[in-house]
C-alpha cells in the first residue's frame, strides 16, 4: 500500500469515529425544523406536532422555525447552508423538492444533491370539487360539461407549481379539457371565492372541503389517490369515476443536510419514525384528513424520484414556467 492511499484510508477511517462519536452524543442541545410556510397552515400543524413527539423521545427542545417564500426556496437554501450535524432539518412540502427544480430556473438548492431524505411524514388524497351551481354530479359529467363548454370554467389554485395547480392541470390533459386557471394568493382566499361562485372548480384538501361541503356550500366529486380516502369514505376516486390512470397524493416529508454522518442520519429516521408511530401524532394528523406514512430513507427516495418525473413532464407539456 503506498503512503498516499494509507493516507486516505486514516483519513477516512477518522471521519467514521468521529461519526460515531457525533452520533453517540447527539443530541447535545436543541434540534431546529425549519419550515417552508407561515404559521397555521397543514405543514405548520405536522411539524409542530412531531416536535412535541420528538422532544420527548430524545430529551431535547426541537424548535419549529417558520420561514416562507419562494415557494419554499428560502427555507430549503436555508438549511443547505447550516452545518451538516443533525440540529437543523427541513420539514418540506412534496412540491418543494419534486416540482420546484423543473419550474424554477435558479432555484437555489438542488434536493437530491443537497439533501438526504429521512421518512415521508404523511400523505393526503386531494379532493375535486364545484360550486353547487355548476351542473354536474359527476367527474364524467364534469368533463362531458368541460368539452360542451370550452374556456367557459374557470379553477382555483394557489399558485404555479402547487398541487391545486399541477392536478388540475394533469386532469386536463388526461380529460382533454378547456379550464381556466385563477391564481390565489392562498387556500382561504380561494375557497371562498369558490363557494361563493367566482370560481367554478378547485382541488384542494378534505379538511377544507368537508364542512363546506356539509354545509351544502360546495359539491365533492372525487378524491384524487387511487384508493377513497378514509375521512371521505363515500366520494369516489377520480379514477373510478371515468379517469384511468389519474393520482395527485400530496405528502410531506423531512430532510436533512446531505453530508450528515449516516450515525446521525439512522437514529433521527428511527427517532421520527417512533413519533409518527405514536398514537398521539396519527390521531392529530387522521382528524385533519391527513394519513400518516413513516417511510424509510429509502422509500422516501424513490418516491422522490417518481414524483420529479410526473411533474417535470406536466410541467413541460403546459409550458408553466416561473421566470
Amino acid at each position: 500500500m503506498n503512503r498516499l492511499a494509507a493516507a486516505v484510508l486514516a483519513v477516512l477511517g477518522f471521519a467514521a469515529v468521529f461519526g460515531v462519536a457525533r452520533a453517540q452524543d447527539y443530541p447535545s442541545h436543541p434540534i431546529k425544523l425549519i419550515l417552508p410556510q407561515p404559521p397555521g397552515g397543514a405543514v405548520d400543524m405536522i411539524a409542530r406536532t412531531l416536535a412535541d413527539r420528538l422532544s420527548e423521545q430524545m430529551k431535547q427542545p426541537v424548535i419549529v422555525e417558520n420561514k416562507p417564500g419562494a415557494n419554499g426556496g428560502i427555507a430549503a437554501a436555508d438549511v443547505t447552508r447550516s452545518a451538516p450535524d443533525g440540529y437543523t432539518l427541513l420539514v418540506a412540502v412534496d412540491t418543494n423538492l419534486v416540482v420546484n427544480p423543473t419550474l424554477y430556473p435558479d432555484l437555489p438548492y438542488a434536493p437530491f444533491r443537497d439533501f438526504t431524505p429521512l421518512s415521508v411524514l404523511t400523505r393526503v388524497e386531494l379532493v375535486l370539487m364545484t360550486n353547487p351551481k355548476v351542473p354536474v354530479a359527476s367527474v364524467r359529467e364534469l368533463v362531458a360539461y368541460a368539452k360542451a363548454n370550452p374556456g367557459k370554467l374557470n379553477y382555483a389554485s394557489i399558485g404555479l407549481g402547487t398541487q391545486q395547480h399541477l392536478g388540475m392541470e394533469l386532469f386536463k390533459l388526461m380529460t382533454k379539457t378547456d379550464i381556466n386557471q385563477v391564481e390565489y394568493r392562498g387556500s382561504a382566499a380561494a375557497m371562498v371565492d369558490l363557494a361563493a361562485g367566482q370560481v367554478e372548480v378547485m382541488i384542494n384538501g378534505p379538511s377544507l372541503a368537508k364542512p363546506l361541503a356539509e354545509a351544502g356550500k360546495l359539491k365533492l366529486l372525487a378524491v384524487t389517490g387511487r384508493q377513497r380516502s378514509p375521512y371521505l369514505p363515500d366520494v369516489p376516486t377520480v379514477e373510478e369515476s371515468g379517469v384511468p390512470g389519474y393520482e395527485v397524493t400530496g405528502w410531506f416529508g423531512i430532510v436533512a443536510p446531505a453530508a450528515t454522518p449516516q450515525p446521525i442520519l439512522d437514529r433521527l429516521t428511527g427517532e421520527v419514525r417512533k413519533a409518527v408511530a405514536d398514537q398521539k401524532f396519527r390521531d392529530r394528523m387522521m382528524a385533519q384528513g391527513l394519513e400518516p406514512v413513516g417511510s424509510t430513507p429509502a422509500e422516501m427516495l424513490a418516491l422522490m424520484q417518481s414524483d420529479t418525473k410526473k411533474w417535470a413532464d406536466v410541467i413541460t407539456a403546459t409550458g408553466a414556467k416561473i421566470q
